[in-house]
Parts: C-alpha cells; sequence; structure tokens
C-alpha cells in the first residue's frame, strides 16, 4: 500500500513483509509506514524485534542483532509442528524513492543443506533477484542508506553510549559518517612505507658516511704497516739472544746437580727390609678385625630389619585398641537404644488400644443421637392437609411481606452477631491455647535449666580432663621429638660412618684382588733398599679439595713404586717377570724440582706443595708430582698452560688436565672419584670409633615402637574427650537454644494474650448489645406474626402456630450441631489411629537389635586380633633380646683386635719414618736436576714457538759463541736476576710499542676496496631518496583526501548542532534555549586526535558531559545524532525507545522537533519510525503500528492505527 504525501521526499520505507524473524510466525506485513510513524506495545511483545527485522534486511550484522541467523528464525519451544521449527525465513523492505518508484530490499536466512546440524547463511535479493552483498550495499548508498555507518538507525541503549563517547571514540564516528574512514587502510599503510623509506634513506646515507670514515682509517693505516715490520724484526732478534742466555745458565746448573746427586742413593738401600715382618702382622690383624666386623653389621642389619618390621604393627595395635574402645562405647548407646525403641514401641500399643477405644464411644454416640432424632420427629408433630398448607403458606407470605423490613435489619444484626461470636469463640479458644503451651513452655523451661545445669557441669569434667591429657600429650611429644631428632642424628652418623666404610672397604677388596702385587712390592722393599713402596701409602693431600686434582696429577702413578735409580727399576722388572707379577710402574729418583714455579701467584701451587709426607720422602714425591702445577679454576690452568714464555703441566681443582703439549683432558668419572677417596685411609680408623659409638647410643635410645604406642593410645584417649567435649559442647549450645526458643515463646505468647484481652471484652460488649436490639426486633416480628396467625391457629388446634415451628427447627438446628460435633471427633481420631497403626516401630526395634548384634561381633573379631598382635610382638622382642646380646659381644672383639692393628700401625709408622728421611737427601738433588732438564726442554719449546711466529723455518740453533761476554761472565744468582730483568724490561718496552701501534698490514688492498663500495653507496643513496619522494608525494595526496572528507563533515555538524541543542531545549521560560559546540584536539590531522562534545543546557555552567544528569545526556546526545544525519541524511530515521530518560517536557520537544522535520516543509525532510511508550511522544504522530502477544499462535501480531483521520497529521 502507498500513501501519497504532499511535499517531496528523498524517499521512505513504505512497508515491512516479515516470514517466520524472531518473534513473528509465518507472513506478516507490517505498515504502512507514515512520515512519522510509532511503534507502541506491551514489553515482551516484540517491537524490538521489529527494529531488527529492518536492521537485518538493511544489511546490520547478525552480532549486532542480539542472536546467529539460526536464533533469528522463529521458535516455538513448545510446539510440535514443523511451522513452531522453521528452518527458512526472511524480511522484505518496499522502499518508495522520491520519484515514486517502489525497490523491494529482501534478505533471507537459508540452511547450507537439509541436515539437522547444517549452517545458516543470508542471501540478499533485490527486487525478488538474487544479488551479492556489494551490488545490495551499493544500492543502499544510492539513497543514502550507509549500512556501516548505521545513518538510519538508533538502537535501544545507543543514546547513553553516544552520550559517553571519548573524544577518540567521537571521530572514530565522525570518520564513519564523512567517509574519511576509507582512506584510513592506505593512509596507514603509506605512513608506514613513508616512514620506512625515510628510515632506509637515512640507514643507506649513515652506511655512506661509514664508508668514507674507513676509507680515512684505511689510509692512516697504511702508513703506520712498514713502522711496525721493522720493529718487529729488531724484537724478534732480542727474544732469540734472551732464549740462548737462559739455555746456557741451565746447561752450567746441570753439571752441577748430576755430581751431587750420586753421593746419596746408597744412603737409601738399608730402610725397606726392617718393614717387612711389621706389615704382614697388620694385615692379619686387620683381616681378624674385618671378620668381626663383617659379622656385627650383617647381624644388625637382620636386627634392624626385624625392629622395622615390629615397629609397623604397633600403629596397627593402637588402631585395634581404639577400635575395641569406639565399639565398646558405640555398643552401650546402641542397647540404649533398643530400650528406647522397645518403650515407645510399648507406648503406641497402649495409645493404639485407647485410641479405638474412644471411637467405638464416638461411634456408639452417634447411633443414639440418630435414635433420639427419629423419636423426636415422630412425636408431637401437627399433619396439614393440602388447604390448611395452602392457606399457611399465603399467611405465611403476607407476615413475611409486613416484616421484612424488621427481618431485614435483624438478619444483618444476626450476621454481624455471628460473626463476632465467632470471632470471641476464637478468641478464648486461642486462649486457652495460649494458657496451655505457657504452661507446658514453664515445664519445659524447668526441665532444660535442669539439664543445662547438668551439661556443664559434665562439660566442666571433660575439658579439664582434655587439659590435662593434651598437657601430658604435649611433654610427651616434645620428648619423644627430642629423642627422634637424636635418633636421626645417630642414625645418620651410623649411615655416613657405614658408607664411608663400605666405600674404604671396597678399595680393599681392589687391594685384596691384587694382593700378590701387594706381596711383591713388600717382597721388593726386603730385597732392594732402593724400593721405598707405593705413593699413596707414603703421603696425604693437605687439603681435601685437592684429592682429586692430586689423583688426575699422578694418574697411573698413584699406585706406583718409587725407586731409587734405574738400575734398582730394572732389578724389580726382572723379579716380577721371574715370579709372573702383574706388571708396575716404578719411577727413580731424578728428577729436580723448579723453585721459580712456587712463585706465579694466583692460586697456582706446585703439586709437590700440597702432600704432606715425611722430610725424608720429598725425592721419591719430587720424582711422582715432577713440576706439575695445581689450581683452583679452569681458567687460570688454560691461562698458565699456553704461556707465551713457558709451558706447563696444570691440572684444575675438578680433575681436568693440560699437558704441556696442549692436549686437555677432563671429566669427573666413578672411577676418578674412588681414586680420589683413597687418600682419606687415615681416617678409617676414626670412622669406626665414631661409628660404634653412634651405634651404642642408639641402642640406649628407648624403642620406637613403644614411644609410637603410648603417643597413639594418649592421642587416642585426647580424640575420644575431643569428641565427647565436642558432643557435650553441641549439646549445651542446643539445651541454651532451646531454652532461649522456649522463654521466648513463652514472653511472646503472654504479650500476645494481652494484646487481644481488650479485644474479647470489646467484642462480648457488643455481642450483649446487639442480642438486646436483636431480641426487641424479633419481638415486634412475632407480635406481627402471632396477630397475623391468631385465627389460623384456631383453625388448626394450636395456642401459637409460630411458637410450635420455632420449638421444631431449635430441636432440628440442636441435633444438627451434636451430630457435627461426633463426627469431628470420629475423624479426628480415625485418623489419629491410622497414623500410630502406619509407624513401624517394630522395624526400628528389629534393626536397632540387629545392628547390636553386628557391633557385637565386630568387636569379638577385634578382641581375637589383639590378642593374636600381642602374643606375635612378645615372641619377636624376646628375638630382638638375644640379636642385641650377640652384638655387643662381636663389637668388644673388633675393637679389641682393631687396637692391636692400632699398636702393628704405629711400629710399622715408625720403620717408615727412618726409611724415609734416608731418601729425602737423595730426591732433593734428583728434583732439583729435573726441573732443571724441564726448563731446558721448555726453554727450547717456547723459543722454536716464537721462531715459528717470526716466519722462520728450521729447528732452533743453540750456537752459543755469538752471547756477549758479560752475558756469559755471569755467575751469582744476582748477576743472572739482574741480566733477566734486563731482558724481559727491555722485551716488555718493545712488546708495548708493538701493541700500541698494531698496523692493519693488508690496509693497501683493502683501501681500494673501499672507494669502490663508496661509489656504490652513493647510487644507492639516490635511488633511496627518489623512493622516499614518490612515496611522500602519495601519501600527502591520501592525507588530504582524508582530511578533506573528515573536515567537511566536522564543519557541518559543527555548524547545525548548536542550533538542534536549540531546538530541543528552548521553552517559554528558555527561549534561546542551550548551547552545544564542538571542538577538535587536533586541526592539523584532526582524524587523528580526539572531538570535544560539549553541552550547556539552559542556566547551567560549563561542566564536562559525565557531570550532566541523564536526561540532559539524552538531550544532548540526540542533537549529536540528528547533526550527524543531516549530514548525509538518510531518507528514514529508526530510533528505539530515545524517550526513556527524558521527563515529559523533554518528550514533548523531541517529539515537536522530530515531528516537524518530517513536514513536507522541512528543509532535509525524512521519514521517522520510532519506538515509545509514552503517550505524550506517539500522540505526536501520524500513524500508530501496535505490537502486540498472539497468544494463541504463541508470536507477535501488528496493527496499524491512521492518526490523521482524527488530526493529528
Amino acid at each position: 500500500m502507498t500513501r501519497t504525501v504532499d511535499g517531496p521526499h528523498q524517499g521512505r520505507i513504505v512497508q515491512i513483509e516479515v516470514d517466520n524473524f524472531k518473534s513473528y510466525r509465518g507472513r506478516q506485513i507490517i505498515g504502512p509506514f507514515y512520515d512519522f510513524t510509532a511503534v507502541v506495545g506491551a514489553n515482551g511483545s516484540g517491537k524490538s524485534n521489529l527494529m531488527d527485522a529492518i536492521s537485518f534486511v538493511l544489511g546490520v550484522k547478525t552480532a549486532q542483532l542480539r542472536g546467529s541467523l539460526k536464533e533469528l528464525l522463529y521458535l516455538n519451544s513448545e510446539g510440535k509442528d514443523e511451522e513452531d521449527r522453521p528452518r527458512r525465513g526472511y524480511v522484505k523492505l518496499v522502499f518508495q524513492t522520491s520519484d515514486g518508484e517502489e525497490v523491494h530490499f529482501t534478505r533471507a536466512i537459508i540452511p547450507s543443506s537439509a541436515s539437522a546440524d547444517a549452517s545458516y547463511q543470508s542471501q540478499y535479493k533485490i527486487n525478488d533477484r538474487n544479488a551479492s552483498w556489494e551490488a545490495y550495499n551499493n544500492k543502499l548508498k544510492s539513497y543514502g542508506i550507509l549500512v556501516q555507518a548505521r545513518n538510519f538507525l538508533v538502537f535501544q541503549g545507543d543514546i547513553e553510549s553516544v552520550a559517553a563517547l571519548s573524544p577518540k571514540d567521537m571521530t572514530n564516528l565522525v570518520e564513519q559518517i564523512s567517509g574519511s574512514a576509507a582512506f584510513k587502510k592506505e593512509y596507514d599503510e603509506l605512513e608506514a612505507k613513508k616512514a620506512e623509506a625515510d628510515e632506509k634513506t637515512s640507514f643507506v646515507f649513515s652506511k655512506k658516511k661509514a664508508v668514507m670514515a674507513e676509507k680515512k682509517q684505511k689510509k692512516e693505516q697504511k702508513e703506520e704497516a712498514e713502522k711496525h715490520l721493522w720493529m718487529q724484526r729488531d724484537l724478534e732478534a732480542l727474544k732469540a739472544e734472551y732464549y740462548l742466555w737462559q739455555l746456557f745458565q741451565i746447561e752450567k746448573d746441570m753439571v752441577g746437580v748430576r755430581q751431587e746427586a750420586g753421593k746419596h742413593k746408597e744412603e737409601l738401600n738399608g730402610a725397606a727390609k726392617v718393614l717387612y715382618s711389621c706389615e704382614s702382622k697388620v694385615e692379619q690383624k686387620k683381616k681378624a678385625a674385618a671378620g668381626f666386623s663383617k659379622e656385627r653389621l650383617l647381624l644388625e642389619r637382620k636386627h634392624k630389619k626385624r625392629k622395622a618390621e615390629l615397629e609397623k604393627k604397633s600403629p596397627d595395635s593402637a588402631k585395634v585398641k581404639e577400635g575395641l574402645t569406639r565399639l565398646q562405647k558405640r555398643l552401650k548407646a546402641e542397647k540404649k537404644n533398643v530400650e528406647d525403641k522397645e518403650k515407645k514401641l510399648q507406648e503406641q500399643k497402649q495409645h493404639i488400644t485407647k485410641l479405638e477405644t474412644d471411637l467405638k464411644n464416638i461411634t456408639d454416640a452417634q447411633e443414639q443421637l440418630e435414635e433420639d432424632m427419629r423419636t423426636a420427629s415422630n412425636e408431637g408433630q401437627v399433619h396439614l392437609n393440602a388447604q390448611h398448607q395452602a392457606e399457611f403458606y399465603k399467611i405465611q407470605e403476607e407476615a413475611k411481606s409486613k416484616t421484612s423490613k424488621l427481618r431485614s435489619d435483624h438478619d444483618s444484626l444476626q450476621t454481624a452477631q455471628d460473626a463476632d461470636v465467632e470471632a470471641l469463640s476464637n478468641l478464648e479458644d486461642t486462649e486457652k491455647d495460649v494458657f496451655s503451651r505457657v504452661a507446658q513452655l514453664d515445664t519445659d523451661q524447668a526441665s532444660l535449666k535442669e539439664k543445662l545445669a547438668k551439661t556443664q557441669a559434665e562439660l566442666a569434667t571433660a575439658k579439664q580432663e582434655l587439659a590435662a591429657k593434651k598437657a601430658a600429650h604435649t611433654t610427651m611429644t616434645d620428648e619423644h621429638r627430642r629423642e627422634r631428632a637424636q635418633r636421626d642424628v645417630l642414625t645418620q652418623k651410623l649411615e655416613e660412618g657405614e658408607a664411608q666404610l663400605r666405600e674404604a672397604k671396597a678399595d680393599r677388596k681392589e687391594t685384596e684382588r691384587d694382593r700378590r702385587m701387594t706381596t711383591a712390592v713388600e717382597q721388593l722393599k726386603r730385597l732392594h733398599p732402593g724400593v721405598f713402596g707405593r705413593v699413596t701409602e707414603l703421603a696425604r693431600v693437605s687439603q681435601a679439595k685437592y684429592n682429586l686434582a692430586m689423583s688426575v696429577v699422578m694418574g697411573r702413578d698413584l699406585d706406583g713404586v718409587i725407586v731409587d735409580t734405574k738400575e734398582t727399576a730394572q732389578d724389580c722388572i726382572q723379579w716380577l717377570r721371574t715370579n709372573q707379577v702383574a706388571p708396575m710402574t716404578f719411577f727413580p729418583l731424578d728428577t729436580p724440582v723448579n723453585e721459580r714455579l712456587r712463585l706465579l701467584g694466583g692460586t697456582a701451587k706446585l703439586a709437590l706443595d700440597l702432600l704432606e709426607y715425611d722430610t725424608s720422602l720429598e725425592r721419591a714425591f719430587l720424582t711422582v708430582c715432577g713440576n706439575t702445577l695445581v689450581c683452583d679454576s679452569v681458567d687460570e690452568a688454560r691461562a698458565l698452560a699456553y704461556s707465551a714464555n713457558e709451558r706447563h703441566k696444570v691440572v684444575a681443582a675438578d680433575g681436568t688436565m693440560i699437558s704441556k703439549n696442549g692436549f686437555m683432558t677432563g671429566g669427573l668419572t666413578g672411577n676418578e672419584s674412588a681414586r680420589a677417596s683413597r687418600w682419606n685411609d687415615s681416617a678409617l680408623d676414626g670412622l669406626k670409633q665414631e661409628r660404634d659409638r653412634a651405634a651404642e647410643e642408639l641402642e640406649k635410645l628407648p624403642s620406637q615402637r613403644d614411644m609410637v604406642q603410648v603417643e597413639q593410645q594418649l592421642g587416642c584417649e585426647i580424640a575420644g574427650l575431643e569428641r565427647d567435649v565436642q558432643f557435650k559442647t553441641g549439646e549445651l549450645k542446643a539445651t541454651e537454644q532451646r531454652l532461649k526458643n522456649a522463654a521466648s515463646e513463652a514472653k511472646a505468647l503472654r504479650e500476645e494474650s494481652h494484646r487481644k484481652l481488650p479485644g474479647a471484652t470489646k467484642l462480648r460488649k457488643a455481642i450483649d448489645d446487639r442480642a438486646r436490639k436483636m431480641e426487641g426486633l424479633q419481638k415486634r416480628i412475632n407480635e406481627i406474626e402471632d396477630r397475623i396467625f391468631a385465627a389460623f391457629s384456631k383453625k388448626v388446634g394450636v395456642d401459637n402456630i409460630r411458637e410450635y415451628m420455632e420449638q421444631n427447627a431449635a430441636a432440628t438446628e440442636d441435633f444438627t450441631k451434636r451430630r457435627m460435633a461426633l463426627t469431628s471427633q470420629a475423624t479426628k481420631l480415625k485418623h489419629q489411629l491410622t497414623y500410630e497403626q502406619r509407624r513401624d516401630l517394630k522395624a526400628d526395634v528389629a534393626a536397632a537389635k540387629a545392628e547390636v548384634k553386628k557391633i557385637q561381633e565386630n568387636l569379638e573379631k577385634l578382641e581375637a586380633e589383639a590378642r593374636t598382635a600381642a602374643e606375635a610382638a612378645e615372641s619377636v622382642e624376646q628375638e630382638l633380646a638375644a640379636e642385641t646380646a650377640r652384638m655387643e659381644e662381636l663389637r668388644a672383639q673388633a675393637e679389641a683386635a682393631e687396637a692391636e692393628v692400632r699398636a702393628a700401625k704405629k711400629e710399622v709408622a715408625r720403620h717408615q719414618a727412618e726409611g724415609n728421611a734416608a731418601r729425602r737427601a737423595l730426591a732433593a738433588h734428583e728434583a732439583a736436576l729435573e726441573a732443571l732438564a724441564t726448563k731446558r726442554s721448555d726453554l727450547l719449546e717456547a723459543a722454536q714457538m716464537e721462531q715459528e711466529r717470526a716466519g722462520t723455518s728450521g729447528r732452533f740453533k743453540l750456537d752459543f759463541s755469538g752471547l756477549k761476554r758479560q752475558l756469559t761472565a755471569a755467575r751469582s744468582e744476582a748477576d743472572r736476576e739482574s741480566l733477566h730483568s734486563d731482558f724481559r724490561r727491555e722485551i716488555d718496552a718493545r712488546v708495548a710499542a708493538l701493541a700500541h701501534v698494531a698496523p692493519n698490514l693488508k690496509a693497501l688492498e683493502q683501501f681500494q676496496a673501499v672507494k669502490a663500495r663508496e661509489r656504490e653507496q652513493e647510487v644507492v643513496l639516490e635511488a633511496a631518496r627518489k623512493e622516499a619522494k614518490a612515496i611522500a608525494k602519495a601519501f600527502n595526496g591520501v592525507r588530504q583526501q582524508r582530511y578533506d572528507a573528515f573536515t567537511a563533515a566536522f564543519e557541518h555538524i559543527a555548524s547545525v548542532i548548536d542550533s538542534i541543542f536549540k531546538d530541543l531545549t528552548r521553552s517559554s521560560v528558555h527561549p534561546m534555549g542551550g548551547t552545544a559546540y564542538l571542538s577538535l584536539e587536533s586541526t592539523d590531522e584532526p582524524f587523528l586526535h580526539g572531538i570535544k562534545f560539549t553541552a550547556m543546557p539552559p542556566t547551567k555552567r560549563f561542566r564536562d558531559m559525565e557531570q550532566l544528569s541523564g536526561g540532559e545526556k539524552t538531550v544532548a546526545a540526540l542533537a549529536l545524532l540528528f547533526a550527524i544525519h543531516s549530514y548525509q541524511p538518510s531518507p528514514f530515521f529508526v530510533l528505539d525507545e530515545i524517550d526513556a530518560a527524558l521527563d515529559a517536557t523533554n518528550v514533548a520537544r523531541v517529539a515537536d522537533y522530530i515531528r516537524a522535520k518530517t513536514r513536507p516543509a522541512a528543509a532535509a525532510r525524512f521519514q521517522s519510525i520510532v519506538i515509545s511508550l509514552k503517550d505524550n511522544f506517539y500522540g505526536k504522530a501520524d500513524a500508530l503500528v501496535g505490537v502486540a502477544r498472539d497468544v494463541d499462535h504463541c508470536c507477535s501480531a501488528t496493527y496499524t492505527f491512521d492518526l490523521t483521520r482524527f488530526g493529528a497529521g
């Protein structure tokens, strides 16, 4: 249907056709829509769904429509037909253009397939022909309908969101309306490209500057190269002279040391033979002591295992005891429960008997009453014939007519009297119940007070007993904690001692496997006085942290045998071959120590200095350790090993070794750890003593099983007391609460009785007064009826027919009341009897007895378990006592054997000290000779490396003839040190000079390469500048387009918003209205910054939007929306309850403004569809569209009402 209008318009909505959309079932046509149409209806009727339909057909996303596509289809969850669950739907909007042409926009919801779980999609049509979304959207744009900007919609709640917009959000809104947002993506991309181009240009320019600086640098380096080469050749000549001088001095020293070394060899041949017999005795005694210790340890393990098993059973025993106590208490309680239930069962039987007797009495009384009623009805009745009855009824009607007014008054009074009598009866019954209940409550209070006092006394006793038990438990727990801590410490000591002894025993086992080698060494000592013994037997490491390092220093030589000369070593090797003994390593005493290595500083130390040994064995350990260095860290080891002047063999504390040839080995293995621990063999005796002391103290401590049993028993008692206290406390609180409730209820009942007493008195007085009035009325009625019935009474032979009839009626009423009372009593007794008969107390008694029997069976089982556990524990404890006695006996035997071992070892040590003193003098000279040879080798190697570093091939020549006389003539240590200092000072000075210069010898080639790179960078820089310029030009163009579009929209909105706000706020009191304006935070790039919206209602000073009232915010937001709409106006405007926060005055102003803008004479005319619930708003509309619920079909229905017929238009 199309409605003609008087003036031109941009286009308008004619009608909406919906099919199965949200609350609209089936196909419905909504409309027609007039220039100003108001949509009205109750909450939940479907008004907002109509707005959703308009939004849906105009392309608004489903996310903004309160549901998915599937959820937008109509659904009746209670219906079972296909129409209640449709799978398709659509909305069609009929739009009339300014030329009068009708365009049909349709958006349908269709499933992707026929399956139940199919997805849904939108289908767009223009004039019933399928169209793509782009074509659909472009068609809407052609009529000024901007879907993305939503310039035609104001949803419910949009007003509040517009009023709360931040300046930046306001800018985004203007960008959407103006269309400048279309340039945002291109603007951001070009801005990023521009920044990237600028950065690239800057980067290329900086690279060019770097190339120019490098060119200057290479030129300077070229000039320094020649000077450096001359200084380097001079330094190499000085170093060669320095090495030759040092080698000359070493050769002289080695000749003197060899002459002294031969004098001390013969002094060491006699000391080895004496030790053989003593060491054999030590080994025998060690074996005996080890046998005792082994047997005792095996017995201790068995003893601990059995003891642990016994202690594991202790908690079970405590649990059994606790269970016995708990079941005994429970059995007692259940027996009491059985007695109570049997007592209740007996009381029930007696109560049922009484109820049956009472019911029989009531039944007899009912039968007697019925008989009395039959007898009374047959006595004294008057029998009227038909004529008399007709006459009686006629006279009766006449009497009723003449007494109707009096009877009416009497009946009114009777009705009021009956109500008051019933109320008084209720009050009197309530009063009786109150008195009875108060008496019962007083009795209950007395009983509760007695129970409360008893419970308080029992609770106090239980608390005292609980406090005493807890104090005892705390004391016992502290004592047990101390004992357990002491036990843990002793156990840890014992385990650590045994672990160390086991580790030492593993080493001894390895030695046992090599027993023949040990015997061979002892025999070699006896045969050859020059054999001193194994390395580990003759020394120990002074600091434990170097145990691993020293084991690495010695490597395979840790078990090597030290001898005096190479000849002795050869003799020993021949003896090993003859007797078929495994090979051994022998060390002749001919290696001197390098004293200068003790002065290197840092943490570096000679390996020899880390050993503690008899001074007589110093030469022997000089042979084993040589000039090896030991330091704390690997970094320091590298620095020492790779020294430019002298190469060393260095070992770090973590076992990393660097040999003189530069090879590095490291890594910790179990074998290395075991070898390192062999330095601690001397501490084994002390470990055994500590272990034995710890075991003895551990045995003295009380049994952990006994402690656990006592503690658990006390804990069980405390738990029982705590449960009693908890129960008593709960019972006390419950009793106090019951007492309090009883007192409160009694007080409330008394107050209620006093409150109702005046009412009862007042009712009695009113009843008496009304009775007198009723008696007077009844007397007048009787007089009139007696006068009327006088002749008839004589005719039928009755003195007064009225009195006769009243007597019969009174008798009947009395019989009826008595029958009802008896029936009520009988019904009540029957209900009570039925209830009591249904209560199955016999089953409760049987269940309670079954529970008692079950508890007794469990109690017997637990008692049997307790007896079995006690018998088993007693047997195990006897066996443990026998094992403890045997362990004490073995401990005493082991201690005696170990004392003999210690005495024998002292004798061996004394003989070893005598032999060591003989070796020490020879070892010093041989170590000095070895040190000189090592130093000579190191100097030759360093000189060779310097020669190769200088680029000279061939071996280093030892030609001392070229040395100056002053260098060869130096004999004293002071002269040598002085010359050494002079050489080092001169070399260091020239090295420093070379290090200071450090030229680049390839500067010439690099200088040419830099020039070529400079030319390349110039080309690249020019290209980067051109690219940056082109991108900047494109960016400025897009920026200007975005600026122009944004500015045009903003200037229009800013120019009209004040006038719109004035129209919305103007009144007779304030003819000028309010003031509103927009201001930009930045005029250069306004779309990147915020827009400040300021609105000042009439008579209000300036304040922020947040400080305005709800209505003022709504008016300001509407002014902004109308101003934005006027920039690119849509042909229609759909508004949803925009007047929710407005008062009646502001509603009228907004309605007048919208009506004015929909009139033909308006400058920017548009069609308005408004959802409103306020009559002073929709009363100004041209038409109403009513939305209501169709209850029969469970959907929304619409009705259109044209108001222009009544002058509204």
